[in-house]
């Protein structure tokens, strides 16, 4: 069961990936200023997203919960809920970031050149986030009845009206990263459009009505009991990658823009590998629903095992075509933005198997409503083993070459822990069971 709901969502991933990755590619025509300001940009656009994203998160294993119990009532209550409190969030988060873009993009140390070229892509995307949100909760909803195939066509859609409106943006109409931001909020609207009339369909099972979109702590409560750790765990892991960016710009903006493309090298199989934890968080509510403990624990090590399988196997293939990859983001001329890439990558590569620990380990305690621990993971993940070992390493002036070690340091040691809390997790759900069900 865990492969055949995956599969769609595997393919939604990559094609979000392919969005990244088809922006550097394109926008490396342009300069290395403008690479640079995408890496930085979408990394803050990536924090703002978990708002949206881990509120729709939440109410999905509360849905999926009702739903794999049989009770649609509430599961029709919990997905209104869900939907109303993503809307307000993201909605109140993008305005306070559109008012201070300039100010935040400054005091996270971005470059001027960065600033220069990137301001109006910033805007842009960050109305994107919320519309975003809005689509996060259709996909949970969807995820949560175990309807991914729809959830593949759509995106299917809106990933090539991405790509071609960027070809002509960029390569037709000689648009600058502004436009490469519009398509993406184009794309983005028109999958939200179709996303509404699906969500409020009367013929959908899970239907989202305006009587029901109200905020009573009934509902509130169990949603934010879940979503707060989550969204705020998911916005420090992405807010880290901010602050990496921002420490990496003392080694310049070719360094950032280096590292970037490092992170998106290694992303497609990061995806690919980490998706479980999607299916794996709703299927283990569904079976909690269905006072099914035993299967619960099993779908957690089938889809680790996928998911381990996966990122070996895509950590090899780019690994075996690194010397094709890298001449798509760069000339015959770069040889010291290719040395970076070289560099930064052979600790990197390493990410893709460990990151895929931590998030499957990670959607298993969410799909238990263990969110807590899914927090203090990226918590120390963030503020212990990665800004406090950057700038230990920047110094003992080590390099740029630091930022290829703190993320394999960071990712390794954090794996170790969430495989500790993991197996303390089952030996005592094993002695003492978990609301009241109990291991046969």
């Amino acid at each position: 069961m865990v492969p055949l709901i995956t599969a769609p969502l595997a393919v939604y991933a990559l094609f979000n990936y392919l969005y990244g990755f088809f922006d550097l590619i394109v926008v490396s025509f342009i300069g290395h200023n403008e690479v640079a300001s995408i890496v930085f940009i979408d990394q803050i656009k990536t924090a703002i997203t978990a708002f949206g994203a881990g509120i729709a998160s939440g109410g999905t294993v509360l849905v999926a919960r009702h739903y794999g119990a049989g009770n649609i009532a509430e599961a029709r209550k919990n997905a209104a809920s869900s939907f109303a409190l993503a809307v307000l969030v993201a909605s109140a988060v993008v305005l306070i970031v559109l008012s201070f873009g300039d100010v935040i993009l400054r005091a996270l140390n971005a470059p001027e050149e960065v600033i220069a070229v990137g301001l109006g892509y910033f805007n842009i995307q960050m109305v994107t986030t919320g519309i975003i949100a809005i689509n996060s909760v259709f996909i949970g909803l969807e995820r949560a009845k175990g309807n991914t195939t729809l959830i593949l066509w759509l995106n299917i859609i809106a990933m090539v009206i991405k790509l071609v409106l960027t070809l002509v943006f960029v390569f037709e109409l000689g648009k600058g990263t502004e436009y490469v931001a519009l398509a993406t909020l184009i794309a983005q609207a028109i999958l939200m459009i179709v996303a509404l009339g699906v969500m409020f369909n009367k013929n959908n099972s899970l239907r989202i009505t305006f009587k029901e979109m109200r905020f009573k702590k009934t509902y509130l409560i169990p949603i934010l009991a879940i979503s707060i750790p989550v969204f705020t765990g998911k916005f420090l892991f992405s807010m880290g990658k901010v602050f990496i960016n921002s420490m990496a710009a003392i080694y310049g903006p070719l360094a950032v823009a280096a590292f970037g493309i490092v992170m998106k090298l290694s992303g497609g199989a990061g995806v690919l590998s980490q998706v479980f934890e999607d299916s794996e968080t709703s299927i283990i509510s569904q079976n909690l629903g269905n006072d099914n403990l035993k299967r619960a624990f099993t779908t957690y090590k089938i889809a680790h095992i996928y998911s381990f399988f996966i990122a070996l196997a895509g950590m090899l293939l780019v690994v075996l075509n690194l010397d094709r990859l890298i001449p798509l983001f760069t000339n015959v001329e770069d040889t010291l933005y290719k040395a970076m890439l070289y560099d930064i990558f052979k600790w990197e590569k390493y990410s893709i198997i460990t990151s895929s620990a931590i998030a499957l380990i990670t959607g298993m305690f969410i799909g238990f409503k263990m969110t807590k621990i899914a927090f203090f993971l990226n918590v120390i993940r963030l503020f212990v083993f990665r800004l406090p070992v950057l700038r230990l390493m920047q110094r003992f002036d080590v390099g740029y070459v630091a930022l290829g070690y703190t993320m394999f340091i960071s990712n390794l040691a954090t794996m170790v822990f969430a495989f500790i809390f993991m197996i303390v997790f089952y030996n005592k759900t094993k002695t003492y069971g978990y609301m009241n069900l109990y291991l046969n």
